[in-house]
């Protein structure tokens, strides 16, 4: 059941990432003592707390042990507890997402896709390199590879205004159930840095993700270049 106080901590949560959206509190600032926001916004401790827990959650502040809270980085925030497509990551972050294709081609795929894909000698896959944008800046060189099996025609459906997720689940009937990520930092190879406008060896994260639909069979196989100083990868995790 959701309580007024609920509400309330929703709102101030959203007061507080406007105040860091629109710099008003500035990247490394540090935030008013709770103290002081209990006093300024007329609300308890606990709602306070509630509120920056879920800002330092989606990695828009940090907190130092005895120190304070400080905003962090205004770098994009990919969120690494859930399943989401570029497209909904951006919006969520209030930004306006857009693609360009670069390569869409049906081929043979080499052993390490077919590894990833668990797909058969003569499955083709459908290989499509997309710059993907957020508010008309680069953001990721994507290269994705798509069962054919699964995906039949898909070639006739994607444009740079495509939702591949969208398709997948309201085409196709997919339901996406989950994905294995890998990460690791790289300096970018020359063949990606002049879409993403950045110098050859400029710092990138590597992403690997293959992601799996209900039946527990892999769907497709993407490597992401994300924009090293453009980007921020984070991750809410429970102790076991």
């Amino acid at each position: 059941m959701i309580t007024k106080k609920d509400f309330l901590y929703i709102q101030l949560y959203n007061k507080f990432k406007e105040n860091i959206d629109n710099n008003i509190w500035e990247e490394g600032m540090q935030l008013p003592p709770e103290y002081q926001l209990m006093e300024d916004y007329k609300v308890s401790r606990d709602t306070i707390r509630k509120s920056l827990q879920r800002l330092a959650q989606e990695g828009y502040v940090y907190r130092q042990a005895g120190k304070g809270t400080f905003v962090n980085s205004h770098k994009s925030r990919y969120k690494l507890t859930s399943l989401e497509s570029f497209s909904e990551q951006m919006r969520y972050m209030g930004l306006i997402p857009s693609s360009e294709i670069l390569n869409l081609s049906l081929e043979m795929p080499n052993n390490r896709v077919k590894d990833y894909l668990e797909i058969l000698d003569d499955e083709k896959v459908y290989r499509i390199e997309r710059l993907r944008l957020a508010n008309n800046e680069p953001m990721c060189y994507e290269i994705a590879y798509v069962s054919e099996r699964l995906c039949p025609d898909l070639d006739k459906l994607v444009n740079s205004d495509t939702s591949l997720y969208k398709i997948y689940e309201e085409h196709y009937n997919l339901k996406l159930d989950y994905g294995n990520m890998y990460l690791e930092a790289e300096g970018c190879p020359k063949e990606y840095s002049h879409h993403l406008k950045i110098n050859k060896g400029s710092p990138i994260l590597k992403m690997k993700c293959v992601v799996y639909t209900d039946n527990k069979k892999p769907l497709y196989f993407v490597e992401s270049y994300y924009i090293g100083t453009r980007y921020m990868f984070f991750a809410s995790m429970p102790r076991i």
